[in-house]
């Protein structure tokens, strides 16, 4: 803190703008500047808002339309590190005005063009991971769909599956729940077939805990106040697919825990579901959870009683 204190009194953050709009030929300065950028805002909102003030975003969006992608990867994490509420001195951030300015510029459209070039490209990870910085609110989410970002993401999962490629699962599913806030979008990525490539990402998957609870949440965020989706979730196996997981990582408590907000949404307002998952014996592995893990008694109890269990309590 105290050396970013005396970059900014120092007139850092001109400086290195200075730098950056005067060499934007040279990848390699890029990079390092942009590098700066990321380690000096890290933490800091007055110099995210310098950084802002000097026009930072327009920098980047003509860097990223300009070069390849992925030669500059200081690119993405400069854009992560200005859009992150991350200054505990800072009662109420800025952030996300600033994520609806770079929207407004049109980083979206290129960002989403990153996910375009597919599991193959060096920059997806980076641009799904300031994507989901930027999708602050409802009007920018539907602007990803709107520019093909949903079925570029779930083409992305898909593939990922098949190439066992778990960072970049990982990654395409968190930005996916975020664009899922969205009730239009949820609609659509089940339209497109969400539930069932989520379901073979878990089969694919199935020896890793922390992927199998990305998909768990996702699948929750895509039940949460829909009947219907609830029902394609257990249509696709995600029934099976708790289950199965509840009983091959019973020490898993945060696994485990993202299982009870699943079958919450699953059977909240879906008595057949409630019941396909009651006959497959769901209660006592909900009540294992619940006395093994002190994490998990609430959202134990919660999903004992969506699932309509008297002594839920217990």
């Amino acid at each position: 803190l105290q050396s970013t204190e005396m970059f900014r009194e120092s007139n850092g953050p001109k400086m290195v703008m200075n730098i950056l709009n005067n060499r934007k030929e040279n990848i390699s300065i890029l990079n390092s500047g942009l590098s700066v950028v990321s380690a000096a805002a890290t933490g800091n909102e007055v110099l995210k808002e310098a950084f802002m003030n000097l026009k930072i975003d327009e920098l980047i969006l003509q860097c990223l339309r300009e070069y390849n992608r992925g030669g500059i990867p200081y690119l993405y994490d400069a854009l992560r590190v200005l859009l992150t509420s991350d200054d505990n001195r800072v009662v109420a951030s800025e952030v996300y005005g600033y994520a609806r300015r770079f929207a407004k510029i049109g980083i979206v459209e290129v960002l989403v063009g990153s996910l375009h070039e597919g599991i193959k490209s060096p920059s997806l990870v980076s641009a799904s991971i300031a994507l989901k910085a930027v999708a602050v609110n409802d009007e920018i989410c539907r602007a990803v769909a709107d520019n093909g970002g949903i079925d570029a993401i779930l083409r992305c999962i898909d593939d990922s599956s098949e190439q066992g490629e778990k960072v970049v699962a990982r990654t395409c599913c968190s930005l996916l729940s975020k664009l899922a806030g969205s009730d239009i979008n949820k609609s659509s990525i089940v339209e497109k077939g969400g539930m069932d490539k989520l379901i073979k990402l878990a089969t694919r998957f199935s020896d890793d805990p922390s992927m199998l609870q990305e998909v768990m949440s996702m699948i929750t965020v895509l039940s949460l106040r829909s009947p219907n989706n609830a029902a394609r979730a257990v249509e696709a196996g995600a029934g099976d697919t708790v289950i199965q997981a509840m009983q091959r990582f019973p020490e898993s408590d945060q696994l485990l825990k993202s299982c009870c907000f699943m079958i919450r949404n699953l059977v909240v307002r879906n008595p057949e579901n409630r019941t396909i998952l009651l006959g497959n014996g769901i209660e006592k592995l909900i009540r294992k959870a619940k006395m093994n893990h002190k994490s998990c008694k609430n959202a134990a109890t919660d999903a004992l009683r969506d699932l309509g269990l008297d002594n839920y309590n217990l």
